[in-house]
């Protein structure tokens, strides 16, 4: 069979706003088993994003790159931390339009369209990708689940006896991620001593002076050493375990940091 052509120059793809990127940031999704505790928590992370997200990364207290949706159980945690999710949607769409043909490329009048092959690919040598149109008014189309990167776009005319015209000019589009991110924080607070109903002493020589990390008390450098017995103060515990001494008990050998000294104590 022959193959009747269409005139190139009737069918051009129309560039001004023909293709454009549809896509938008989706949403993401992010919870922990809990938000808050006492002392320590071992987070339990479980996310998800609509539409269905291209890639996600972790950042902050964790990293990696993540599937589209998941639950991942992390290492235990003493102090405050938050977790971030940055997911990308690359796929976009590519609305075409064109105008269509009157006359065969011999001069003569078009009577048998029948519709329109719409080609396309990452190349303008390889439009490996195709779509037929099969209403010979239609006048537009829109290509979607289109990658990240540069697409290059033709179209053809189609007769009843499904002969094709040549490709159009040639039109190209960059299509760009959109991100968007999610956080969720947890909250911990440290851990204290009940306030013991009996007695504690020394029972260890070490003393400690204490500083202050994540909002609370902890354990400094050893500073000097107390005699085993001494009554210690458990209203102020720092941290779990040490309680302070009087100054006057303690033989320092290097100066504090602070006022209050520390060792371990427990009762008789």
């Amino acid at each position: 069979m022959q193959k009747v052509s269409y005139s190139l120059l009737a069918l051009p793809l129309l560039l001004l706003a023909s293709l454009a990127q549809a896509q938008t940031a989706g949403t993401i999704t992010l919870t922990a088993n809990k938000t808050s505790a006492t002392g320590s928590l071992t987070p339990v992370l479980t996310w998800s994003t609509t539409p269905v997200a291209t890639s996600c990364t972790a950042s902050g207290a964790w990293s990696g790159t993540k599937f589209a949706s998941g639950t991942e159980t992390l290492p235990a945690i003493t102090a405050n931390k938050t977790y971030t999710l940055t997911c990308t949607w690359g796929n976009g769409t590519a609305n075409l339009s064109w105008t269509a043909p009157t006359k065969n490329s011999d001069g003569s009048s078009l009577t048998d369209l029948a519709g329109y092959k719409v080609v396309f690919g990452t190349s303008s040598t390889a439009l490996t990708q195709s779509k037929s149109v099969t209403d010979p008014k239609a006048t537009s189309v829109s290509i979607g689940s289109l990658a990240q990167g540069t697409w290059y776009f033709a179209i053809r005319s189609v007769n009843s006896k499904q002969v094709e015209s040549g490709n159009s000019n040639v039109a190209t589009r960059t299509i760009t991620g959109v991100s968007a991110a999610k956080n969720v924080s947890i909250t911990i607070t440290p851990a204290s001593d009940p306030i013991p109903t009996v007695p504690y002493y020394s029972i260890s020589t070490h003393v400690y002076d204490i500083t202050f990390a994540n909002n609370g008390r902890v354990l400094g450098v050893e500073v000097g050493t107390v005699a085993l017995g001494v009554k210690c103060n458990t209203k102020y515990p720092v941290p779990t375990g040490y309680y302070p001494l009087p100054s006057n008990t303690v033989t320092l050998f290097k100066t504090p940091r602070s006022r209050t000294l520390v060792t371990r104590c427990g009762p008789k």
